[in-house]
């Protein structure tokens, strides 16, 4: 008989834990406890189960806890994509007119308590933003010093003019931290030992089963930030989505957490006939995107990136890369669903005979009669596409914009290196010496900055590098971006680059897509469906009830 390797659950001398009845129930079914709570959400997911940690943020368990699961963000994200401080540990708070310094004020502590039984303490607090300074977090080293104002007040100062831009960055995995676990551990990412699941969130880890990929949690009593209706979550992890939704169809689980992983289209007539399935449709703040490099010929020549603009078929495009779901994006190159889109921009548009006549006005024609176009001295133009990964979508788009742009003439080739060698693709972005790059603003970075992140000629807070163009005003309008006080002034710096997306084309949203993360609606309901995110958020512990 096999043996299953459990992850105690005891946590060893650390944490107290309840009796695990029903834990084990693979049935699907919700039994309700008479108080409308739910008594076992069952959530699968394609992330593995493994990383137990408040420090690893890649695991099923770290991904989960981007939503103040069984760690409380400092802060997070709400339905619109603006700040909260609602089932968070910070409350509100204020940004000074100079936009250096944030007054972040807390719930009175001594009620709050680490899952292994000890309170949290301003020392905890204070520690926090000092250990994350200590591990080299990116965001937390623009910070200058933290002063405790009273017992439920800190105040963060800052060396440039962007606390607000810190706030919106540091949203996701940043959370208070039990200064009596951590204080001693060096390498945070290397520390696996059972006390690194500690926190003080609604839920306390209690075991996980390794050979089933399943992972247990149990709401924490009389939790002080609210009435959690959830009592205990089972987290599944599963090789595909395939299996994912069959164990959906089946009851075996009630909702798919992927974060910004959305169920693949082609998997939707599976689940479109089931009536206690709701598909978890929404606008994806995601896009694919094409960006030109601009210290290359022929791609730093306006003419000739319009050009590209008008030879693509975004019909295809949105039908290939949304699965017959996709929609033609404008020409300000973001999402619908971001926080200051600009609705006024003209829809991108084929037009081939456009394409040929600003070709034929940069000189770009064909002068051996082969159909492909020449640079203007006559040498052969062959523009390089650069892939930002190695998944059949983006050799599917790239397959596309090769046939797209050769109807208007333009040869275009796949730089093969940049899906063999990933190491050689960021060399390649380092050096700014990419012509055309094929890649994806994702929902975190489509949340603040989107698309001008990839653009622009920056380097991002996490030491990457993508952008090409430095052109002053869109450098200028990026940095309002970052320097911005408040979502009014973030929205107009924000559109400002969508208007220079429109007039100079740096870069090209291929499609704007939908995500689907399906939950069933026949024994729970309350569930709110955040765009980009699902039905998986930080309401879910204090809304979805048994029906």
């Amino acid at each position: 008989m096999k043996i299953k390797r459990v992850i105690a659950a005891c946590l060893a001398a650390v944490m107290v834990v309840l009796p695990l009845s029903g834990c084990g129930n693979s049935s699907g079914e919700q039994q309700g406890n008479g108080s409308g709570h739910v008594e076992v959400l069952r959530i699968g997911t394609t992330y593995k189960n493994d990383g137990y940690s408040a420090m690893n943020s890649e695991s099923a368990y770290g991904r989960l806890n981007y939503h103040s699961f069984s760690q409380l963000n400092l802060w997070r994200f709400d339905e619109e994509g603006k700040l909260t401080g609602d089932g968070c540990f910070f409350k509100k708070w204020e940004i000074s007119d100079d936009n250096r310094q944030v007054t972040l004020h807390f719930d009175p502590l001594g009620s709050l308590k680490w899952h292994d039984g000890e309170p949290v303490t301003i020392e905890d607090v204070l520690f926090t933003f000092d250990y994350y300074k200590q591990q080299n977090m990116t965001w937390f080293l623009k910070i200058t010093s933290v002063d405790q104002i009273d017992d439920t007040s800190i105040r963060l100062n800052f060396d440039e003019d962007e606390a607000f831009a810190f706030m919106n960055e540091a949203t996701l995995s940043y959370y208070i931290l039990p200064k009596h676990i951590w204080e001693n551990v060096t390498e945070s990412k290397k520390y696996t030992e059972p006390d690194a699941a500690v926190g003080c969130g609604p839920y306390k880890f209690v075991s996980a089963d390794a050979d089933a990929q399943t992972s247990y949690y149990e709401a924490v009593s009389d939790y002080p930030l609210g009435e959690i209706t959830v009592d205990k979550v089972e987290l599944k992890s599963f090789d595909n989505q395939s299996s994912l939704i069959m164990a959906m169809q089946s009851g075996e689980i009630d909702v798919m957490y992927g974060y910004s992983s959305s169920l693949d289209t082609t998997l939707l007539p599976t689940i479109e006939s089931d009536p206690n399935i709701d598909p978890g449709e929404s606008l994806n703040s995601a896009t694919y995107q094409i960006v030109f490099g601009f210290n290359q010929y022929p791609t730093n020549d306006l003419n000739f990136r319009k050009a590209v603009r008008y030879a693509l078929d975004y019909e295809l495009l949105a039908q290939s890369i949304g699965g017959g779901h996709g929609q033609i994006a404008n020409e300000g190159a973001v999402s619908p669903a971001c926080l200051g889109y600009d609705s006024s921009l003209p829809e991108n548009k084929r037009d081939l005979k456009k394409a040929a006549e600003l070709l034929d006005q940069a000189g770009f024609v064909d002068k051996d009669g082969d159909g492909m176009r020449e640079l203007p001295d006559g040498s052969p133009m062959n523009v390089k596409i650069a892939l930002q990964g190695s998944t059949e979508i983006y050799k599917r788009i790239a397959e596309m914009i090769q046939t797209n742009l050769a109807e208007a003439g333009i040869r275009v080739s796949v730089d093969e290196q940049t899906i063999s060698n990933p190491d050689y693709t960021k060399q390649l972005r380092t050096n700014s010496a990419y012509e055309i790059y094929l890649g994806m603003t994702t929902v975190g970075i489509a949340s603040w900055t989107g698309i001008a992140s990839y653009i622009a000629d920056i380097t991002m807070t996490s030491n990457q590098h993508f952008g090409t163009y430095a052109d002053p005003a869109y450098l200028d309008a990026y940095s309002g971006m970052m320097k911005s006080k408040n979502y009014d002034e973030y929205s107009a710096a924000f559109k400002d680059i969508q208007k220079m997306n429109a007039q100079e084309a740096p870069g090209i949203a291929l499609a704007i897509m939908k995500t689907y993360f399906p939950y069933r609606t026949d024994k729970i309901t309350g569930w709110v469906n955040y765009p980009s995110r699902g039905v998986i958020n930080g309401e879910t512990w204090y809304k979805a009830v048994a029906k």
